[in-house]
């Protein structure tokens, strides 16, 4: 590709002091070029990908490159030079570097506004003040959202260039919103959306988490659901369940026209979008969902393929955090109305997580039956507690995380906080969990949840999900 005549993809790669922001960051450009392809490429796009996320993850010194990258990113992906194949390669890695903490933004959307003054505020103010300010509103956070968020900044301040990687994460943001016009274009056109990790389908994952395009995306993505193709001015190109987690994420709960058109969708008999765009309506209207979308996510247990395979068709893999744990965390938007659902699900969403993900379940769960952590006693709960079923039902699949994923995952750590016991066995007696039935029955899928809906193999016929992500598969996460 030509980076000599301003209109290529690298233009100006060179004019950056890539080693002033990222340690080896010399090798960048190098690295951007072979995921553009082309003459310069001296290896593989699926090497150069997770060698560049190594350079500049998040909350890594690196990631001071991360605004550039991205911009630098979202042009090999929309040049029309760029073959449709490739293009989700460096779509992929965008996600990673525009959403790099994804469980703070769920269940409740992020306040663009309130997050430009609070980088602000921290950019302006010493740094022992602002690590101190983090800790107190952590200790402080009234719901578990709020303390994944505390958490997160407090990791981050900790390193010396704490302040500076929160205002790169928002020029990341910023960088991408201002290149939503180009993102758009990727949801047309057959190539676009062809196959498995198509570029349509990143492209939406991307927008899906830039709300201030909201008012721009939301109708765009409208426009490819909207109308069954029976009825005039019909769509008649393939819906992509990615489309409907990005209207979830975006539209607006007082634009009639979206609740009819994933209506129209839900009743389409299409498994996985029919799920999503349940799952859709709930994200929108929270509390004063649609009963039939409660009941459809309900449903989803029953399914051959289960929530795991259902939320990975259409939600993305955020770093380790698998799309059925987002999903979890995301129907907590609809409040006590959501309790079964979510209660249903837990066996198969705990089964599938992983690291600080499975933690963030834990603690949504627990938050869920026994309410926020900071107006929980101040002593160990006694072992003749009475709780209530659904209580019980969260106490017995979060017992079922296995010794090595408890310790991993510092679960103990969570559970104490409402107070009950942190060693995992102490836990399971407390649960009134059998250990003989541990040892003795197994579970045949390996899942730790004996759910046979969840362990059912799924029909011939059925087509593979789609989501999970190419950085996911190429860092061992999987789908």
């Amino acid at each position: 590709m030509d980076e000599t005549t301003g209109s290529g993809p690298l233009h100006a790669v060179d004019d950056t002091d890539w080693s002033a922001l990222a340690p080896g960051g010399h090798a960048i450009p190098g690295l951007l070029r072979d995921i553009a392809g082309g003459e310069g490429a001296q290896r593989g796009v699926d090497d150069a990908v997770p060698e560049l996320f190594d350079l500049i993850r998040f909350p890594g010194p690196g990631y001071l490159a991360a605004p550039r990258v991205a911009h630098h990113l979202i042009s090999i992906a929309c040049h029309p030079g760029t073959p449709a194949a490739w293009r989700s390669r460096p779509l992929s890695l965008l996600l990673e570097l525009l959403a790099p903490t994804a469980a703070v933004l769920l269940p409740e959307p992020r306040d663009p506004s309130q997050w430009r003054d609070e980088v602000a505020w921290a950019a302006g103010t010493d740094l022992e003040k602002v690590r101190d300010q983090y800790r107190a509103w952590f200790d402080d956070a009234s719901d578990e959202q709020r303390l994944r968020h505390m958490a997160a900044r407090i990791d981050t301040v900790a390193r010396d260039q704490g302040v500076a990687l929160l205002q790169a994460e928002r020029e990341v943001h910023d960088t991408v919103r201002e290149r939503v016009p180009d993102l758009l274009r990727l949801l047309d056109g057959g190539d676009n959306r062809r196959g498995i990790d198509s570029p349509a389908e990143w492209a939406c994952y991307i927008l899906a988490f830039v709300p201030e395009a909201a008012a721009e995306v939301y109708p765009a993505l409208l426009r490819g659901v909207g109308t069954p193709a029976d009825l005039p001015g019909g769509s008649s190109r393939d819906l992509l369940s990615a489309e409907l987690f990005a209207l979830g994420m975006l539209a607006p709960p007082d634009d009639p026209e979206v609740t009819v058109a994933l209506a129209h969708v839900m009743a389409s008999g299409h498994l996985y979008n029919a799920f999503a765009a349940a799952v859709a309506l709930v994200q929108i209207h929270g509390e004063r969902a649609p009963r039939e979308a409660l009941t459809r996510v309900g449903r989803g247990g029953r399914t051959n393929v289960g929530y795991r395979g259902l939320f990975g068709d259409s939600w993305p893999h955020c770093g380790e955090l698998a799309p059925a744990v987002l999903g979890f965390l995301a129907l907590g938007r609809a409040g006590r109305r959501s309790v079964e659902q979510r209660i249903g699900m837990l066996p198969d969403v705990l089964a599938g997580a992983e690291g600080a993900g499975r933690a963030a379940v834990v603690g949504a769960a627990l938050e869920m039956v026994l309410g926020p952590r900071t107006a929980a006693p101040d002593h160990p709960l006694e072992p003749d507690t009475d709780l209530d079923q659904d209580t019980l039902k969260v106490l017995w699949s979060i017992a079922d995380i296995p010794a090595a994923a408890w310790t991993e995952s510092a679960v103990g750590d969570t559970v104490q906080a409402w107070g009950l016991p942190e060693d995992r066995t102490g836990f399971r007696v407390f649960a009134g969990v059998d250990d003989a039935a541990e040892t003795d029955a197994p579970d045949p899928a390996g899942s730790g949840t004996g759910d046979p809906a969840a362990s059912a193999p799924a029909p011939a016929a059925a087509p593979e999900p789609q989501g999970g992500g190419l950085l996911s598969r190429l860092f061992g996460g999987g789908r």
